[in-house]
């Protein structure tokens, strides 16, 4: 049983669900810990989007702390933010980062040249060169990324799918293993995303196959999240998760409070 759901949205740009109809979602469903996991996104060359400033972070920070004294008692709660492209601006990331007392960080690539993935053109042409694009920014992202799991490694699967391509894992095996191999040296980890089994993937991001080979590699910290943003989404299609886990070898899943890791909690039974 999984009791923790490590991605979650709400004053998101994309969502508009409040933070306390996340948390109480989390509860009705049994969960005993949530990690509030907003967006906030990078762009290359020096460009800044309006929507990601200090207002923002503080509003976050005042959601949260209401909904810690609400809850308190009935559910944990844990500071986190979803950093889109952080390896494009590490400097601002960190300073970001060292400002605020975050439980759980994600890494994550959601575009390219400023382009979302979801927002591009899928052709014949295109597909190789996005998709290898994709996978070179979290090879930057897994060794230079100030994260502490790596989020939907194979979200590009999501829109391939979506627009009638084949994933074709072996193709790029290679820059899926590197990705691996970097966040195992530097003692992170990855989550299981169940967001693709709802959104057209029809398996978690990353599905057994990648969670195998972590586990081979010596991959031990994951993390489990719906990555939901409206509430009916939270802790979506956990079963199926925990399912995957056990089939890769992994008993239990890992809790974060002040970015340590804390293994063992959340056992899958």
């Amino acid at each position: 049983m999984l009791t923790a759901d490590y991605h979650m949205h709400s004053v998101s740009p994309d969502a508009r669900a409040p933070m306390e109809d996340m948390c109480q979602a989390a509860i009705d469903k049994g969960l005993t810990e949530v990690a509030l996991t907003d967006h906030y996104e990078f762009y290359a060359h020096g460009i800044h989007r309006k929507f990601f400033h200090e207002e923002y972070l503080k509003m976050y920070w005042d959601s949260l702390e209401r909904c810690r004294e609400r809850f308190a008692g009935q559910l944990t709660i844990k500071s986190g933010m979803e950093f889109g492209q952080l390896h494009l601006a590490r400097e601002e990331a960190f300073n970001i980062i060292r400002n605020y007392p975050f439980d759980y960080l994600i890494g994550s690539v959601h575009k390219i040249e400023n382009v979302d993935v979801s927002k591009m053109d899928y052709t014949d042409v295109t597909v190789p060169q996005i998709t290898e694009s994709y996978y070179r920014h979290l090879i930057e992202l897994s060794a230079y990324g100030e994260y502490d799991c790596l989020g939907h490694i194979d979200l590009i699967k999501r829109h391939l799918v979506r627009c009638g391509f084949p994933v074709e894992y072996e193709r790029y095996e290679s820059y899926i293993d590197q990705i691996l191999k970097n966040v195992i040296s530097r003692g992170k980890g990855i989550e299981v995303n169940t967001s693709g089994i709802r959104q057209g993937a029809g398996e978690p991001m990353p599905g057994l196959r990648t969670l195998k080979r972590y586990k081979e590699l010596g991959g031990e910290i994951v993390t489990v999240g719906s990555d939901s943003h409206k509430p009916a989404d939270v802790a979506a299609d956990f079963e199926e998760a925990a399912k995957l886990l056990v089939q890769a070898g992994f008993d239990h899943v890992t809790a974060y409070e002040r970015r340590r890791p804390v293994p063992g909690c959340n056992l899958i039974k």
